[in-house]
């Protein structure tokens, strides 16, 4: 976009009242203070990125995703485990041992203590490739969420987008509704003129009153529209929603270039290949299938080993001296097999297609929501463009006829209903290309949006 003039709207206020002026944005939970406007679109897009909670949601995400990729290496991993001391006291009482009611042995209660400590060393050797499909899914899951990042933030963008020139749209209606007011008014002033000259009818006046109170009716619409406009960009915005800010128009002062145009099959192939969305559930099914991978390894067997060494004695120095006696190491491999172990593995596998099938299916409907926004996107840009052209002609056209029907009125020679008429066609025309102008910039932004830019 070329450089931007500042628009000067009128900001609304509490009131429903637009005053000129300059006012900071306030700060909201979880956000950073931003200094008053007038905002450019970047610097819109650039306060979303910092303040919409749906980035920063998915961010978190991300790094929920991150932590479980470092905790899945526990798998792969040996696990140490030591046990520095271990003390216990067993005291027994007397005890009498007796053989056909003759007692024939008594023995003398004791009290004995042991010490003991040892270290184990333990790895799963293979468990059907569970622990290392685990890792890969969750890479997998890792990526998927910075897509999902991305696509955020690059639909936060589009509604950024959205909502800055659907403000402008408002703000430009209601700029031509206001014109419209000024003309009744004008034209109002006339016909009392030449009533109090006995040139009209009082009925005339009426009429054009009545005109006027219709016109000034749609104007309180437009403001309305315009406070409802503000209000949803600053929600995007992730701001306060009676935030007070002005907006740069791109268009103050420039024409616009619609002659920009791109193919529908290229448009579709470009974006199966950078629409962050496609990408994140063509991930989707990556991580999917290696979930089934890991089911499956249920039906393997498992290896597992394990080193240890103790030791162990009745003094305390016989355990933590002495290092080249009263010790023990020990091997262990031990290799499993399931056999049964009910319905939980076949119920785990089946959850898992289950979950596949589901990835697929959301990547066909990914692409079909890709593939309508994309086509309504250019099907709007045409029609925007045919609408500007014309209107632009039906303006001049409209000025002439307006120019023509009040000097017939002014003479005598025409009619205030067709005054009326000229009038509804200019501010018609003028209302079309304003609308216009700006649908065609919406849709290039949602254009953008599903091609990923």
């Amino acid at each position: 976009m070329k450089t931007r003039h500042a628009i000067g709207w009128a900001v609304l206020i509490a009131a429903g009242l637009f005053t000129r002026g300059e006012a900071a944005f306030g700060q909201v939970s979880g956000s950073a203070t931003t200094a008053a406007g007038p905002y450019t679109l970047e610097q819109c897009i650039q306060i979303a990125m910092q303040n919409n909670p749906q980035i920063e949601i998915a961010r978190k995400q991300v790094e929920v995703r991150q932590a479980a990729v470092l905790g899945s290496y526990t798998g792969v991993m040996p696990q140490l485990t030591a046990n520095l001391m271990n003390a216990n006291r067993t005291t027994s009482g007397d005890s009498q041992l007796f053989l056909e009611g003759e007692l024939i042995r008594e023995s003398p209660g004791s009290t004995r203590t042991n010490y003991g400590n040892n270290v184990f060393l333990r790895m799963n050797l293979y468990n059907g490739g569970q622990n290392w499909n685990a890792i890969r899914r969750d890479r997998q899951l890792v990526d998927n969420e910075k897509l999902g990042q991305v696509s955020t933030e690059n639909q936060i963008t589009v509604d950024v987008k959205t909502g800055y020139f659907g403000l402008l749209r408002a703000l430009r209606l209601k700029e031509v509704q206001e014109e419209n007011v000024r003309l009744n008014e004008e034209q109002l002033r006339r016909t009392q003129s030449m009533y109090e000259i006995g040139s009209v009818a009082r009925v005339e006046v009426l009429q054009t009153t009545a005109q006027l109170g219709a016109a000034r009716i749609t104007l309180h619409n437009r403001e309305k529209d315009v406070m409802q406009a503000r209000a949803g960009l600053a929600n995007v915005m992730g701001i306060r929603t009676d935030e007070v800010f002005e907006i740069i128009d791109p268009l103050e002062g420039e024409a616009l270039d619609t002659t920009a145009s791109m193919a529908l099959t290229d448009a579709l192939r470009m974006a199966n290949l950078t629409n962050p969305a496609i990408q994140r559930d063509e991930g989707g099914i990556r991580s999917a299938m290696l979930g089934t991978k890991m089911a499956r390894g249920g039906l393997w067997p498992t290896i597992s080993g394990s080193v240890g060494y103790s030791r162990s004695g009745v003094r305390f120095q016989d355990v933590y001296g002495t290092y080249d006696k009263n010790w023990r190491m020990s091997f262990n491999l031990n290799l499993s097999m399931p056999i049964l172990n009910g319905t939980q593995t076949y119920a785990e596998i089946s959850q898992a297609q289950a979950q596949q099938l589901i990835a697929e299916e959301t990547l066909r409907q990914t692409r079909r929501t890709t593939s309508l926004t994309i086509r309504n996107a250019l099907l709007d840009l045409e029609t925007a463009r045919e609408v500007i052209t014309l209107s632009n002609d039906n303006i001049v056209a409209s000025e002439e006829s307006l120019r023509l029907a009040e000097e017939r009125y002014r003479v005598g020679s025409g009619t205030l209903l067709e005054v009326f008429t000229a009038q509804e066609a200019l501010v018609r025309a003028k209302s079309d290309l304003a609308g216009a102008q700006y649908d065609y910039l919406i849709a290039q932004a949602r254009l953008d949006g599903a091609l990923g830019k």
